[in-house]
């Protein structure tokens, strides 16, 4: 089946863990600091499991992975999505694909999945630790090819390893006559900094990026640099976004206030409001006010229990097309 959004990234089961303090668990990790995203051996996870075990709550398990987050969105909206990537032949894998309903799936099964253990300290940061497990081990052989070449669209973001990075980079500059790629790099793809992803960059057309991810990669708040994509979203939070291009900025503030219940996959819905935005042929401003109001509504319910529904697509699409 021909889909519109190919979405390509690393999948992960979610394990949701509340904590009084970091202090047990920067002994596992060195340098952890709250609210940031950190990299597991499998040494390293297995040493977090027994500290975990001792010092925290478990509060939940749930699909994650930005890629998965953001076609799960999309398929819940009606559009045609398919999502490639790697599980484990376990029962984290069976997790991850029964919690997909609506996606086409091209996945491969091997070995054990990829897990982030995020921690909710007590003033209710998030501090996020990942296992890649079979993840890091993506493959040229995993991809289907001419389902990704006969998208309309291309969303790729972050894995853990070099060795996934090198097959997106490989897969994009194959496709020099294929769909427009858009790429969400998240805090690990943007720490290794700009030369590491510079080939990706060449070949991406809207990157997606938090101000601290934009602030690694060396971007400024309001100007267009010139080794930069030609669109580039800037994700504000509770202040909106920004795109910054050739020809100028837009500003696409927040436009009502939520009662947040969980943040985790926000910004992957962003992600997907936009290509659902792109798929209805919004312009630009259009398309930001789209991304920020599913996003927004993400927000009032716990992880993908939260995600919008296709009715709310409509009536904003709607709303939106009225106002042009």
């Amino acid at each position: 089946m021909k889909a519109a959004v190919v979405c390509l990234g690393a999948l992960n089961v979610d394990r949701l863990y509340r904590v009084e303090t970091l202090k047990p668990f920067a002994e596992v990790v060195p340098g952890l600091t709250a609210g940031g995203e950190y990299e597991l051996t499998a040494f390293q996870e297995a040493v977090l499991q027994s500290r975990l075990a001792q010092e925290a709550t478990m509060a939940g398990r749930s699909g994650g992975g930005q890629a998965a987050n953001t076609a799960y969105a999309l398929a819940r909206w009606g559009q045609s999505v398919a999502l490639v990537g790697r599980v484990g032949a376990d029962d984290d894998g069976d997790f991850l694909l029964n919690g997909l309903a609506g996606v086409d799936c091209h996945i491969e099964r091997q070995g054990a999945s990829g897990r982030a253990y995020i921690l909710v300290d007590q003033e209710g940061e998030r501090t996020i630790l990942v296992a890649p497990n079979t993840n890091d081990l993506l493959a040229w052989s995993d991809l289907p090819v001419p389902l990704i070449q006969e998208a309309r669209f291309l969303h790729l973001t972050s894995f853990v390893g070099d060795q996934p990075l090198k097959v997106q980079i490989a897969l994009a500059h194959q496709l020099t006559d294929g769909p427009h790629i858009s790429l969400d790099p998240g805090e690990l793809y943007s720490r290794q900094g700009r030369s590491s992803l510079a080939p990706l960059l060449a070949r991406t057309d809207t990157l997606l990026v938090t101000e601290t991810e934009w602030q690694l990669l060396g971007g400024e708040a309001f100007s267009w640099p010139d080794w930069a994509p030609q669109s580039i979203i800037v994700k504000l939070g509770r202040r909106g976004a920004r795109l910054i291009s050739p020809t100028g900025i837009i500003e696409a503030p927040t436009e009502t206030d939520v009662t947040v219940v969980d943040t985790i996959g926000a910004g992957d819905v962003f992600a997907a409001g936009w290509l659902a935005a792109q798929l209805a042929g919004l312009d630009p401003r259009a398309a930001l006010k789209l991304a920020n109001r599913m996003a927004a509504a993400s927000l009032t319910g716990p992880g993908r229990e939260g995600y919008p529904d296709k009715a709310l697509l409509l009536q904003q699409l709607a709303a939106l097309r009225s106002t042009c």
